[in-house]
């Protein structure tokens, strides 16, 4: 082998970014530099060798992590021997007499498979630390005519070098596994706070992940039957799939009372009948005084009895008509008179414009309260330091609110302006608040009822026709697989 076949050996090894894959250049690099049949790569793990990819070219045989239980670190153990000295083994002989390893395992398989092992040798993976990463064992070297020899002095320094290459290569890629780890764990952390503020919607971040998901999962097996044009590699997909849990870190700061408000006065409605009461006491009062006569007082304890039962039914409604709209100001325009004289409303300002609600619990004034939280989580991601694999999670986050005809929200923007993910993110986030049976003022919509609604909006221009298309298939297929 000459220099520049070692030289691209080298960088191979070096610039794999695939965790999985720097296995299989690590076992390759080592039997080519050695002409040897098989190879073994293990990684360390608390005190054993975990088992990661296997090959043998004589037997035509490669097996993966998962399929060989660990191996114990007992010195008589070549691969493990080689581990706890953190020192390069080479046997000429498997069958050699008075060897001090044990090598009754590849005895038995010679002659379970008809193969016959010669030589071995074992070095490990140290880092630059001075940490093990793990052991690579190599089979039966060979010569030019495909002998069986033992392995060389100078396989060895080769083997060396390609170590320390490996070694490095191995902890880079662990390093980023880790800080990765640490942040999904960190991500996760921040999503179950935001969900845990409130009992209701406290699974909804981690469902709209968990759509876009399934979205992506669906779009991607189109795209590879050639029946879709929509595809998420593995960096798409994962700042993606962090947007989603992201997408509603700014309701931390959105008040709780707006937050929960289940009806439209919510606690306000005791202090409404209370009111009411207080107005028939003091109403009894003057006609007990002979300020009023029992007629006037009657009339006005009905109004009031009845004013209550009507106030708590709008209040529990789901839509506001014309009818009860008109009732509610006719109410607002009530007043009395306190016993100093000071003459107070039935209904305050605030508990008019509760009652006046056309749909939903929320007022304008609490409405633009909640629209807030996108313009918070666009401001608390843009104080992260995403490097370039995120740059796209706090302005995708901070736009799932806004819609393609420009009626969304913070900003205003229209479909140009808003990429494939954002469009996503929007229906699925659409589709859990129609869906979800935790939200505090309405009943759940069935999912062909949300994606129906979800039509109208596509129809009306809002959102993305293509996508919802995609997502309607996903959706029916992930529910037809549930139901069986």
């Amino acid at each position: 082998m000459d220099v520049n076949e070692i030289l691209e050996m080298s960088i191979a090894l070096t610039s794999e970014h695939d965790y999985n894959k720097i296995f299989e250049k690590i076992i390759t690099c080592a039997m080519e530099l050695t002409n040897c049949e098989g190879g073994t790569l293990y990684l360390y793990r608390e005190n054993h060798l975990e088992f990661m990819i296997m090959r043998n070219v004589n037997k035509e045989v490669e097996r993966r992590g998962g399929t060989v239980s660990p191996l114990a670190l007992d010195e008589s153990k070549v691969c493990a021997y080689s581990a706890i000295h953190r020192t390069l083994v080479n046997v000429p002989d498997v069958y050699a007499e008075n060897t001090a390893f044990d090598f009754s395992g590849p005895k038995t398989y010679d002659k379970m498979f008809g193969y016959y092992t010669k030589s071995m040798l074992a070095f490990p993976l140290i880092n630059h630390e001075e940490k093990l990463i793990g052991v690579v064992q190599l089979l039966n070297a060979r010569d030019q005519e495909g002998n069986f020899i033992s392995f060389t002095p100078e396989h060895e320094m080769l083997l060396r070098a390609v170590a320390s290459m490996a070694a490095v290569s191995l902890s880079n890629m662990q390093y980023i596994k880790q800080i990765k780890q640490l942040l999904h764990s960190i991500i996760m952390v921040f999503t179950n706070a935001i969900d845990a503020r409130t009992p209701y919607n406290y699974y909804h971040s981690k469902n709209v992940h968990d759509f876009v998901v399934m979205f992506m999962d669906y779009s991607n097996a189109l795209f590879a039957e050639g029946k879709g044009n929509l595809f998420f590699d593995a960096e798409r997909r994962e700042e993606l799939e962090i947007t989603a849990l992201m997408h509603d870190i700014g309701k931390l700061v959105t008040p709780l009372e707006v937050i929960n408000k289940e009806t439209r006065l919510a606690g306000r409605l005791s202090l409404v009948l209370a009111r009411f009461k207080y107005i028939s006491a003091l109403k009894r009062i003057a006609y007990l005084e002979g300020s009023c006569t029992k007629e006037e007082y009657e009339k006005e304890a009905a109004y009031l009895e009845e004013a209550a039962r009507v106030v708590t039914q709008i209040n529990g409604i789901d839509f506001l008509d014309d009818a009860k709209e008109a009732w509610v100001r006719t109410l607002a325009e009530k007043s009395y008179e306190e016993p100093d004289g000071t003459v107070c409303p039935y209904l305050t300002g605030e508990e008019k414009d509760c009652l006046l609600i056309k749909k939903g619990t929320l007022t304008e004034t609490e409405r633009e309260t909640m629209k807030q939280h996108v313009v918070y989580t666009e401001r608390f991601l843009s104080a992260m330091d995403f490097d370039e694999h995120y740059k796209n999670v706090r302005t995708w986050a901070g736009r799932h609110h806004e819609l393609l005809d420009g009626s969304g929200y913070p900003e205003g923007l229209t479909g140009d302006t808003l990429p494939v993910e954002v469009r996503l993110l929007t229906i699925a986030d659409i589709f859990d608040a129609l869906t979800s049976d935790d939200r505090p003022y309405r009943k759940p919509h069935s999912r062909e009822t949300a994606l129906e609604i979800l039509g109208h909006m596509a129809e009306d221009g809002q959102i993305d026709a293509e996508i919802l298309k995609v997502f309607k298939e996903a959706v029916r297929q992930k529910t037809a697989e549930q139901v069986r």
